[in-house]
């Protein structure tokens, strides 16, 4: 493995992967057919943990699952193990670890394990390992997810990393070796003379870089060690110890849908799933894959129908683009999710479903009972039918789509009980007070990521210790407003405060942030 020296001199950024939670894992599991093992109850391990924050954001949530993460640098694992503790977390243990010496005869074997960003930056050796970590650990309907960079996509990037290497190959201070390395990318995209396609590769892994922390760019494009792989190539390592592709940690990232008929109709030509995904990530140039898999020996089902939702939870903050949308059949309605894209539907049972769906996100429901309060919704409206089996077998068509090629519609196995309401003295978790410290992001008990990225919204959070009432809130706000220099707009801020506070903590009730 990389040395951990390296890790120990700059630590790898805080990062809470969401796609890694066991939920998402068992959901897509279902998806295909798997029995995967409760979530609520899980043995869950990390490979490569870094400073724990994943795992500490799991465990949080998931008081009587075990969670387990293992890592090669010290300075890592002094962080996770003192996160853990200060959160009361007797659910998560920490391991410095080296992954060769790691054994199942001394860890025992886990319903899900994952291993992200790690992969694609060890030796071959240690890739070895890892994989029979896999299947000798895993249990028999447990589900396995590792992320990697993926060929044909990864080339591009594979030549501005040797550029950058080259360029700095006799620096080794890491933040001077990473500042020198963008500098040379910048004065690359603007002067190169070949400017029709080389240029925008140029700028546009520039721009990528400017959004990533120092430490990720010293750790994922300085590396040593570094490896894409073709699909096929990872299918064919998953084979050989007695593994399984089973999808991809997004369902979204499977859809062809993006594509032009022709090729669609290619791609539906293949059976074998790995030549179907091998075959899109050429259409794609796909960069970078988060693959999960299962034993072999698992009998899959690839043809799934609509009659799958039965077996979820689900969520969304998807809203209707319209202050006042129309429900009748034939009247077309724009949905859209929290970033904004989405689509348009005009069947009148499956848009009361979205707007249903939206109006308690914050809760999960499953698919017959959202179907029937949509119903009842339109039966509210004076909208009855003489057949709502068909209406319901056609809402299901048109959600199972949804699920499948957008990712505005979650799905859920397990339900976490929260309490949504308001208490005199309201106290945010000390997950999202922790989180704070190191993100903008703090993760809701729903597995979905709240930026907290302006100052108000984050002096709001902390003065959520359970120790003021709405009106010492207010108070406190308004003074934070006046007194911070940078803020903008504060007369409008101020004249707006109540309804913002009502708001505020309206959003972090509904999804599951206060303490019960």
């Amino acid at each position: 493995m990389e040395s951990s020296f390296s890790y120990n001199v700059m630590s790898y950024p805080t990062k809470f992967f969401l796609q890694t939670h066991p939920d998402r894992l068992a959901s897509i599991a279902a998806w295909f057919g798997m029995e995967p093992p409760t979530v609520g109850k899980c043995r869950f391990l990390e490979l490569g943990c870094g400073n724990g924050s994943n795992l500490v954001s799991h465990a949080f949530n998931l008081p009587d699952a075990e969670f387990v993460g293992v890592d090669l640098s010290e300075k890592h694992i002094r962080h996770a193990k003192e996160s853990a503790q200060e959160l009361n977390l007797l659910n998560l243990k920490f391991y410095e670890l080296d992954v060769m010496k790691m054994t199942v005869e001394e860890f025992g074997k886990f319903d899900y394990i994952i291993a992200h960003g790690l992969f694609s930056w060890i030796p071959s050796f240690v890739r070895e390992k890892v994989l029979s970590l896999y299947r000798e650990m895993l249990t028999p309907n447990g589900v396995g997810y590792i992320s990697y960079n993926a060929y044909p996509g990864a080339h591009l990037r594979d030549m501005l990393r040797n550029m950058m290497r080259f360029y700095t190959q006799n620096i080794s201070e890491p933040m001077e070796k990473v500042g020198n390395a963008i500098s040379f990318l910048s004065f690359l995209a603007e002067n190169t003379s070949a400017t029709k396609t080389y240029q925008p590769i140029l700028r546009d892994e520039l721009m990528r870089h400017s959004r990533h922390d120092a430490t990720a760019i010293f750790h994922d494009d300085l590396a040593d060690n570094y490896q894409p792989f073709y699909f096929h190539e990872f299918a064919s390592q998953l084979e050989k110890n007695g593994l399984q592709f089973l999808s991809e940690a997004e369902l979204q990232a499977m859809s062809i849908n993006s594509f032009s008929p022709e090729a669609r109709n290619f791609l539906d030509s293949f059976d074998d799933p790995v030549q179907r995904e091998q075959y899109r990530d050429f259409l794609s140039g796909r960069v970078f894959r988060q693959t999960l898999f299962c034993h072999r020996e698992i009998t899959l089902n690839r043809q799934v129908e609509h009659s799958v939702l039965n077996k979820f939870l689900l969520s969304s903050p998807i809203r209707p683009q319209s202050d006042k949308p129309e429900l009748a059949a034939n009247k077309v309605e724009k949905f859209v999710g929290t970033t904004g894209t989405g689509f348009e539907i005009d069947h009148s049972l499956t848009k009361a479903a979205l707007l249903h769906l939206g109006k308690i996100w914050g809760q999960a429901i499953s698919f017959p009972e959202l179907l029937q309060a949509a119903k009842r919704m339109l039966e509210e409206q004076g909208l009855t039918d003489e057949n709502w089996e068909t209406r319901f077998n056609e809402a299901g068509a048109i959600f199972f789509q949804i699920c499948f090629n957008t990712s505005i519609i979650e799905l859920h196995l397990h339900h976490p009980q929260y309490n949504a309401e308001i208490s005199d003295m309201p106290e945010v978790n000390r997950l999202s007070r922790w989180q704070l410290r190191y993100s903008d992001l703090v993760t809701t008990l729903f597995n979905k990521y709240m930026k907290i990225d302006d100052p108000v919204s984050r002096r709001l959070l902390e003065l959520l210790d359970g120790t003021h009432n709405r009106a010492e809130l207010s108070a406190q706000i308004s003074e934070f407003i006046e007194t911070n220099i940078e803020q903008e707009n504060k007369r409008e801020m101020l004249d707006n405060l109540p309804n913002w506070l009502d708001e505020s903590l309206f959003k972090l009730a509904r999804t599951g942030m206060f303490v019960s």
